[in-house]
């Protein structure tokens, strides 16, 4: 196994259990709850000012309609490039993150009522965020889509729109700060995992054509 494999599952293992710690924290009366209430409240202040009209439609790009479509023209630029196993590793990575975090936030509902929010208390089912899972999810997945060459500007952008996406969420007091920091978690444990099983994939590819190789010059 190499250095990088052992990083990315060790950055895997991390993220699943700094997602679980957060989700204790973000449910369990205490300081954290009340700290991150105060923070929601701080952040949408103006949900209904300038503000607000500048999150919605950013926010809006986590909607599944414009997430399926970015899907499809990643996919297709991935195929149309010869790139068939970067094209499942991002589809799988894009799937796997927002079906975790689907059923993360059915598992995990519960409401989180906090006074200094008021009346406009967030969702019950908000943990983790799924517009910024979906969001982060695609940018990483179009960093695979592309060919090496186009992969920073790609990953640059990817990243920036996911981050307005996630600031949206919280501005319009959509999702907890703490939902934000799930979805991002859950993001990273698939990412680390599926680059760790890519990474095995096309060692093994190596070692088989390389043994190839020398028997036929046998």
């Amino acid at each position: 196994m190499t250095d990088t494999r052992k990083r990315l599952l060790a950055g895997c293992l991390a993220s699943a259990l700094v997602l679980a710690l957060l989700a204790w924290a973000a449910f369990h009366p205490g300081g954290f709850r009340h700290l991150d209430a105060r923070l929601l409240a701080y952040l949408s202040a103006d949900r209904f000012g300038r503000a607000g009209d500048l999150a919605g439609p950013v926010a809006d790009l986590g909607d599944p309609v414009p997430q399926l479509l970015l899907l499809v023209a990643g996919l297709a630029v991935a195929v149309r490039t010869g790139r068939r196993g970067a094209a499942f590793a991002g589809l799988v990575i894009v799937l796997g993150a927002d079906l975790t975090t689907a059923l993360l936030k059915q598992a995990l509902a519960a409401p989180r009522i906090d006074p200094v929010l008021g009346w406009a208390q967030v969702s019950g089912n908000a943990f983790p965020s799924g517009h910024t899972t979906a969001a982060f999810a695609m940018a990483v997945a179009w960093t695979l889509f592309v060919p090496p060459r186009w992969r920073r500007p790609v990953a640059a952008v990817g990243f920036l729109l996911a981050s307005l996406v996630a600031l949206g969420v919280v501005v319009l007091r959509h999702h907890f700060p703490s939902d934000v920091l799930g979805g991002l978690l859950v993001v990273s444990a698939w990412t680390c995992g599926v680059l760790a099983l890519r990474l095995e994939s096309l060692s093994s590819r190596r070692d088989s054509a390389r043994g190839g190789g020398k028997r036929t010059e046998k």
